[in-house]
C-alpha cells in the first residue's frame, strides 16, 4: 500500500489461501493486496505493451500483451510478495498493523487508496489532480502540510526512487541475459548501472509528482480526525515497520518481474527480426 512507484512504474480479487497461515498474510487480505495486483498486472501489460511498440513498431501485440499478464499474474507472482512480506514484519508489528486496518478508519482508508491507484491509471486524471494539489499548495491550504508530513513520515520519495532505480536496473540485466547479442547489447553491469542512474532526476520528479496526485485524490474524503489518526500509526513503531516490509516486498517483487520482462521482452523483439 506503501509502494505507490507506477512501474510505470510503485495499491491491491483472486484469493491465494483461504485462511492464511500467517499473521503477515492476514495484514496484505487486508490491505487488499490481491485487488492490487489485478491493477499492477493491467499497468505492467500497459507500459510493457507501450515500449514494445515504441521499440518495434509493432502494434500487433496479442501474444506479447499475454507474455506480460502471464508473467505478472496475481496467483503467480503473490507468493513470492507474501514470502518476502513475511520475513520483514514480525508477529507483533503485524498484529498493529492488522488491529489497525481491520477497523475504521483504517479500512475506509485502503478503499481509497485503492481507488485512487485506479483512477491515476488516466493520465489526464493524474495530470487534473495534480494541478489542484499545486493550487491548492500555493493557497497554503492546511491538508497540504498534513500529506507533506504524511510523505516525509513513511520516506515515501527516496523509497519509490530507489526502487523504480532497481527495477530498472533489473529489466536492463534481464534484456541483456535474454539476448546479448541483440537488443540487450553486451553491456556490463557497471554499464548498466550508470545508465539507470542517469534516470534518478527524471524518475525523483515523476515520482514527486505521482505521490502527490495520488496522496490528494485518495484522501480528498478522509476527515481532519481520521486523517491524524491515520499519520499517527504510520508515524508509530508498528506503522514504520509495516511501511518498511511493504517496500522490501515490492521491491523483491519489482525486480524480479521486471528481470523476467527484459528477458523476455528481449527474446520477443529478436523473433521479431527473423
Amino acid at each position: 500500500m506503501r509502494f505507490l512507484i507506477p512501474l510505470a512504474f510503485a495499491l491491491f480479487p483472486l484469493s491465494v489461501t483461504a485462511q492464511p497461515a500467517r499473521l503477515s498474510d492476514r495484514v496484505l487480505d487486508a490491505l487488499e493486496l490481491n485487488a492490487l495486483l489485478v491493477v499492477l498486472q493491467e499497468e505492467a501489460v500497459e507500459s510493457g505493451a507501450e515500449l514494445a511498440v515504441d521499440l518495434s513498431g509493432d502494434e500487433d501485440l496479442d501474444g506479447w500483451r499475454r507474455t506480460l499478464a502471464d508473467l505478472n499474474a496475481p496467483d503467480k507472482v503473490s507468493p513470492r510478495m507474501r514470502d518476502a512480506f513475511a520475513e520483514a514484519l514480525n508477529d507483533e508489528m503485524a498484529e498493529s498493523a492488522l488491529a489497525f486496518f481491520t477497523t475504521s478508519p483504517g479500512q475506509d482508508l485502503v478503499q481509497l487508496e485503492l481507488s485512487a491507484r485506479q483512477a491515476l491509471r488516466d493520465p489526464d486524471i493524474e495530470t487534473a489532480i495534480l494541478s489542484r494539489f499545486e493550487t491548492e499548495a500555493a493557497s497554503g491550504a492546511g491538508r497540504v502540510d498534513a500529506i507533506e508530513t504524511f510523505i516525509e513520515a513513511n520516506d515515501l520519495i527516496d523509497l519509490n526512487v530507489l526502487g523504480a532505480l532497481n527495477a530498472n536496473a533489473a529489466f536492463l540485466l534481464g534484456m541483456r541475459d535474454g539476448d546479448p547479442e541483440g537488443y540487450g547489447g553486451n553491456a556490463g553491469d557497471e554499464d548498466i548501472l550508470r545508465q539507470v542512474w542517469v534516470q534518478e532526476p527524471e524518475i525523483r520528479q515523476s515520482t514527486t509528482d505521482w505521490v502527490h496526485a495520488f496522496l490528494w485524490l485518495a484522501y480528498q474524503p478522509v476527515s481532519d480526525a481520521d486523517f491524524d489518526t491515520y499519520l499517527t500509526f504510520t508515524e508509530s513503531p508498528a506503522g514504520q515497520a509495516l511501511n518498511v516490509a511493504l517496500f522490501k516486498a515490492f521491491d523483491a517483487l519489482f525486480v524480479s518481474t521486471s528481470y523476467e520482462t527484459g528477458m523476455a521482452l528481449s527474446l520477443f523483439l529478436s523473433s521479431q527480426d527473423i
